[in-house]
């Protein structure tokens, strides 16, 4: 057996090295696994701006899985919450640098018709100085509200989500 270590070379490193980091560079709930439960506490995390510019909006639709939305206030930002139905919508305003990673803490009320399993989709659309980035990718799926496996993560663009695991 040979027990010589294992040298990478420069490329390699740094595929391997970007390969953890790929995953973080989405917006995206911090929790993307909860007990069901009619309320959860989450953290929406925004890591960058787009394309090197600054963020000045956000604006997520609510599923209609989502009965109650409470975005707790941020300094330096304004919340809107807007519309009625399937067309329900929060929108935070503010200044987020393009390098500086936000944090948006949420309180979300869940409908008792989502079951243990199913992922809920929350899409987002990034709006920046010079650009927007849309989070708003399902794969295609028909509903946002249903249930589904992870394989929206490989896209460039998935809509934050959050996937439902049984009762504690």
């Amino acid at each position: 057996m040979d027990c010589r270590p294992l040298l990478l070379s420069p490329f390699l490193y740094a595929a391997l090295a970007g390969a953890g980091t790929m995953a973080s560079a989405h917006v995206g709930f911090t929790k993307r696994q909860v007990p069901l439960a009619s309320t959860i506490d989450s953290i929406l995390r925004v890591p960058h701006g787009c394309n090197g510019s600054p963020t000045l909006r956000l604006r997520m639709r609510l599923p209609k899985a989502v009965t109650g939305f409470r975005p707790q206030p941020k300094e330096g930002w304004t919340i809107t919450l807007s519309g009625e139905g399937a067309t329900r919508e929060v929108a935070w305003s503010g200044r987020l640098s393009a390098t500086q990673t936000g944090s948006f803490a949420v309180s979300i009320d869940i409908d008792a018709s989502v079951k243990p399993g199913q992922i809920v989709y929350f899409p987002v659309v990034q709006e920046c100085e010079k650009g927007v980035s849309r989070w708003i990718d399902v794969k295609g799926r028909p509903s946002a509200d249903s249930p589904d496996d992870e394989s929206h993560d490989e896209s460039t663009s998935p809509a934050p989500s959050i996937r439902f695991l049984p009762r504690k």
